[in-house]
């Protein structure tokens, strides 16, 4: 339910407090500054109110989340609307949406500190750890980038408001009483927010990836928590910041593990069918090449791929296709931007009737408010089709997934195409996925792969994707049977609750989802031997069965390190010691003890 008080006022400021108490804010002529326990955190240059009426806004209400991390959220906020725009004091963090889009974009993040942060240039960068002064360090990638398949080259993103030294949103920041993430939320048809370093003492500035265009603005936010486990545990401020669902009819949306055709080969693509049908996978994807040369072939005509990727072995695709609706197998195709820029609907009417499940769209240019609006009219596009959406590449979420809940997932990450090391992993859910979910592409058994595979086993819990690829390199030959994949075969993709347990980022992370009465636990480490304590407080009363997936030998230090399986049987709230390699971790699976007939 929904109040809201109207009063005329004439007001020096105008004071928040979040529902909770924790956490405060006062707006007037010259800014805003958010309070934590009492002590002022940041203070924004931009964001102003003046004199005049104000009407006095709060909320709550629970909305249901059928394709997210947590089955029912809760919308509360105290706020505030005035002609400069709407202000809402969550206890996660403070949020505003200016009135017009000429008012919105640039504005000056003071913490009054030479605060550590983790910047990345770019979304598929390495996180690093930085001082707020040194974010000129920060080199974007230009806005043309490698394509995978070795075909030439892609635009990617809008690389005409690319700033030297400057990084993605969401930025974090980390203070002495609190973690802070800056970023905007509910970014639809106008350009998204970047930070760039002004050059003063303890201060970061953003700026818009293009002109104040678009149909409304957007949402800004200030998130503030005691440690980064309770900045994760906030994540659905960004949803309910974003619109409510647009579209009439979500039957067809369906989340699933997903693994890829890794070699455009009819025998291979068979085995693979039959591989997903036995190990608890949803969906087979075939990735780019399958209609020839990404950019220049054509969808609407698949033919052979060229010999660089298919190496001439042989490719029937419709006698794959077939095959794969014989086992009850849904596909999922690549699709280039250039293509769909050319003839996007008779494409996706084609993908229909072929019986298609889903599509991946490649390459989408993500900055600007152009950028933006042809996203979303061809993720609109798709959903118009019952089919659901992969955006590869730049794209990042701002919360339109509660939108369009057709868009299963976005990559916008530095995951194992660039193959990074743990400490990466490690800062990847304290950062990157406080903005959603996100296509990282989890391996087993890769040589190129830096970390163990106890570490790779605990990303499908750490890692939050609606449609979570797995064995990303692999094809079924490459997969001999071992029972640590007993968790990737029965972990679900959506859940309906989940908790970060704890976490430094950069160093350690710790994630606890349940689905129905089960619980997945996922453990990263960084690049030094840890003993993980986890208090099993989180479960309900009782006995509970625990199957645990570990680093086999925890004194290995070059990664690839095989799995141990235990089991045993605790009470809800004992505390398990788990230790892990360095570049490793752990996964574990509770379910509710069954009953002894001993």
């Amino acid at each position: 339910m929904i109040s809201i008080i109207l009063a005329n006022t004439i007001f020096a400021t105008l004071s928040l407090t979040s529902p909770d108490g924790k956490l405060g804010a006062q707006i007037d002529a010259n800014g805003v500054k958010v309070y934590f326990d009492g002590k002022q955190v940041v203070a924004v240059n931009g964001v102003r109110v003046s004199a005049g009426e104000v009407e006095y806004l709060s909320g709550d209400s629970i909305w249901e989340n059928r394709f997210g991390e947590r089955r029912h959220v809760r919308d509360l906020y105290n706020g505030a609307r005035t002609k400069e725009g709407e202000f809402r004091l969550y206890n996660e963090g403070l949020a505003w949406r200016p009135s017009s889009n000429r008012d919105q974009g640039e504005y000056v993040f003071d913490f009054e500190l030479d605060a550590r942060c983790w910047p990345v240039s770019h979304a598929q960068g390495e996180y690093k750890p930085l001082r707020l002064s040194e974010l000129g360090l920060q080199k974007p990638i230009p806005g043309w980038a490698p394509v995978a398949a070795g075909v030439g080259r892609m635009y990617n993103y809008c690389q005409d408001y690319i700033v030297e030294g400057s990084c993605e949103s969401p930025l974090v920041i980390e203070l002495d009483q609190s973690v802070v993430a800056i970023g905007d939320a509910g970014v639809y048809g106008t350009a998204r927010m970047r930070f760039k370093n002004p050059k003063l003492h303890g201060k970061v500035a953003s700026y818009l990836e293009g002109p104040r265009e678009g149909d409304k603005p957007s949402w800004k936010y200030i998130r503030v928590a005691a440690s980064p486990a309770a900045l994760y545990n906030g994540n659905d401020l960004l949803l309910n910041l974003s619109d409510e669902c647009a579209l009439d009819d979500v039957s067809y949306v369906k989340p699933g593990k997903v693994m890829r055709l890794a070699k455009l080969d009819t025998g291979v693509a068979k085995e693979l069918v039959d591989f997903i049908k036995n190990n608890g996978i949803d969906y087979m994807e075939i990735d780019c090449g399958w209609y020839g040369n990404e950019h220049t072939g054509n969808p609407l005509e698949p033919g052979l791929a060229p010999d660089k990727i298919a190496r001439g072995d042989k490719f029937d695709f419709f006698e794959i296709l077939a095959y794969a609706r014989k086992r009850e197998v849904p596909v999922i195709l690549y699709v280039n931007r250039l293509p769909l820029q050319r003839n996007y609907e008779a494409i996706l009417d084609t993908l229909k009737k072929w019986g298609v499940s889903g599509v991946k769209y490649g390459f989408l240019a993500v900055g600007s408010s152009m950028a933006r609006e042809e996203s979303f009219k061809f993720i609109k596009a798709a959903a118009e089709r019952g089919l659901m959406v992969d955006i590869h590449d730049e794209m990042r979420y701002t919360g339109e997934q509660r939108t369009y809940p057709n868009m299963m997932t976005v990559e916008g990450i530095g995951g194992n195409e660039e193959m990074p090391d743990a400490a990466h992993n490690s800062a990847l859910v304290f950062t990157r996925f406080l903005c959603g979910p996100a296509d990282y592409t989890p391996c087993w058994k890769v040589d190129r792969v830096k970390n163990t595979f106890a570490h790779q086993l605990a990303m499908a819990a750490t890692y939050f994707s609606p449609w979570q690829f797995l064995y990303w390199y692999s094809q079924p030959k490459d997969v001999p049977a071992d029972p640590a994949l007993e968790f990737w075969k029965r972990i679900p993709t959506v859940f309906d609750e989940t908790i970060a347990l704890d976490g430094k980022i950069g160093e350690f992370a710790v994630i606890a989802r349940r689905k129905d009465a089960e619980w997945f636990v996922g453990g990263l480490n960084g690049l030094s031997k840890r003993e993980f304590i986890v208090s099993t407080e989180f479960l309900s009363s009782g006995e509970w069965d625990i199957t645990l997936f570990t680093d086999k030998d925890v004194n290995i230090t070059s990664g690839l390190g095989a799995v141990a399986v235990s089991k045993r049987r605790i009470k809800a709230g004992e505390t398990i010691s788990i230790l892990a390699a360095a570049r490793g971790g752990f996964a574990a699976i509770a379910s509710p003890a069954k009953v002894r007939n001993d």
